[in-house]
């Protein structure tokens, strides 16, 4: 079993690795805005950190389990150059990776998500400045951006000052992390990062500011989460924020030892007596080692803060592949489909399978229409070109298996097309969303259609007067 001075070890190992490591010309390496591996059901797939690794500790960390994982990994901080980065985002890119950036997203003035894979207001920002100097530029382009955050940074007073001048302008939007209302159970769980409390303080201070603030409720760590649910939705609620965005807490089956110990710890606090067994016997098969627990574990706690949002008039945005279809706008990361405020902030691609799932559900309760969702209709190169730009699909994680030949050819495009056709794939319509989707036919191009299958839920919650067409 974890001991607490072992995880407190574990989770800040790249605190220790990096402490007090100032960024120079040669450090500022990182290769960053990326397009999301999860582009086929992102709203949002040109995301953005400014160091390659985070300060925080949190034990669930999937970033921490995505990088440890790979045979490449270096735990040594490399950062963005933000000359750079604001120079391509004001249109005068100076190296190839701006310029198809700029060509693809900045010019569009797509939304750029800050804070995927990192923090944008972690410990490392103290000794740098760089997010800060970043901030500027974003703040003096009035470029849309949505913050991703649970660090603290943000609250020192060239933050506040940058972000309550730039509040007229509302092109900023936030996204506040937050897994429990506990302040001690937060400290067990996220290791370095502000209490619940402080960030709650977060939420109300943009929120008066008159930015539009998110609850960040991921990931949603069954056995710690559902104790406190009811108040953190009222506190955040009294806070200020316009919407939840939800996804519950994934285990990987690929784990290395420091995984291994974080997981033990985690097995403790929600008071299980083997995790991976546990996760192993409650997650479809489908989806391969990446375990998801299922619907029906789910359900229940989905229900409470579906009906949160349809009461109080905040939008739900649903991350987790079960329940996506429950989305109340076409971003699981709960940004608004209408934004009179700034319609940059609107700024998001809705050619993606998080937006026709919430548009599929409310066919079919609206009208008792089942929508069948073709590939050239969901996925429009000509709207998203990133998704025909040979380089930028270099960055894809599959390229590592093709030729060089191969390499030249493959897109963004393709990538989707492999995976929408394979029926085995884990990433499949079919087993991602666990038959909310199911294949029904061919089209001309021999791509497969799928057609929307409503769960036995469904009809069950209409029944009881809720309403599923928001």
């Amino acid at each position: 079993m974890a001991k607490q001075d072992e995880i407190f070890e574990e989770s800040m190992k790249f605190v220790r690795d990096n402490k007090g490591l100032k960024m120079t010309a040669k450090s500022q390496t990182y290769a960053s805005p990326r397009v999301s591996s999860e582009f086929m059901d992102c709203s949002m797939p040109c995301t953005f950190d400014h160091f390659s690794h985070c300060s925080l500790g949190c034990t669930y960390c999937f970033a921490y389990m995505f990088k440890t994982n790979n045979p490449s990994f270096n735990a040594k901080l490399h950062s963005v150059n933000p000359k750079k980065l604001v120079s391509a985002l004001s249109g005068n890119p100076v190296e190839s990776r701006g310029r198809i950036y700029h060509k693809h997203f900045y010019h569009k003035r797509f939304l750029l998500h800050w804070g995927g894979l990192a923090d944008p207001f972690c410990n490392f920002e103290k000794t740098n400045g760089i997010g800060y100097e970043i901030c500027k530029g974003l703040a003096r382009l009035k470029y849309p951006t949505l913050f991703s955050f649970k660090g603290s940074g943000i609250f020192r007073p060239q933050f506040m000052k940058l972000f309550e001048k730039s509040a007229k302008h509302k092109n900023f939007a936030f996204q506040i992390s937050l897994v429990t209302a506990d302040d001690k159970l937060g400290r067990q769980v996220e290791i370095g990062v502000p209490v619940p409390s402080k960030r709650i303080k977060a939420i109300k201070l943009l929120s008066d500011m008159g930015y539009y603030t998110i609850l960040r409720l991921r990931p949603f760590i069954i056995g710690i989460t559902d104790h406190s649910l009811d108040e953190l939705l009222e506190r955040c609620l009294e806070a200020g924020i316009s919407a939840v965005s939800l996804e519950f807490f994934a285990l990987d089956m690929r784990s290395n030892e420091g995984l291994m110990r974080r997981y033990r710890w985690l097995q403790k606090l929600i008071g299980t007596k083997d995790i991976m067994s546990y996760f192993k016997d409650l997650s479809p098969s489908e989806r391969g080692g990446y375990m998801r627990l299922n619907r029906l574990v789910k359900e229940q706690f989905v229900k409470k803060i579906y009906k949160f949002c349809l009461k109080h008039d905040l939008i739900l945005g649903i991350s987790d592949p079960d329940f996506k279809e429950l989305n109340m706008s076409g971003s699981c990361c709960g940004m608004p489909d209408d934004y009179p405020d700034n319609p940059e902030l609107e700024n998001w691609t809705t050619n993606q399978l998080t937006y026709w799932l919430k548009e599929a559900r409310r066919e079919y309760h609206k009208k008792g229409r089942i929508l069948k969702l073709h590939f050239d209709k969901v996925f429009l190169p000509d709207e998203d070109t990133y998704l025909l730009d040979h380089t930028l699909a270099q960055d894809h994680v599959s390229v590592t298996n093709k030729t060089a030949s191969e390499r030249r050819k493959f897109t963004y495009l393709e990538a989707a097309r492999t995976c929408w056709n394979n029926i085995k794939s884990p990433g499949n319509p079919r087993n991602y969303f666990h038959g909310q989707l199911m294949p029904s036919l061919l089209d001309n191009e021999g791509n497969l259609v799928y057609k929307y299958s409503p769960s036995e839920y469904e009809d069950r919650w209409a029944k009881e007067g809720i309403d599923l067409t928001r």
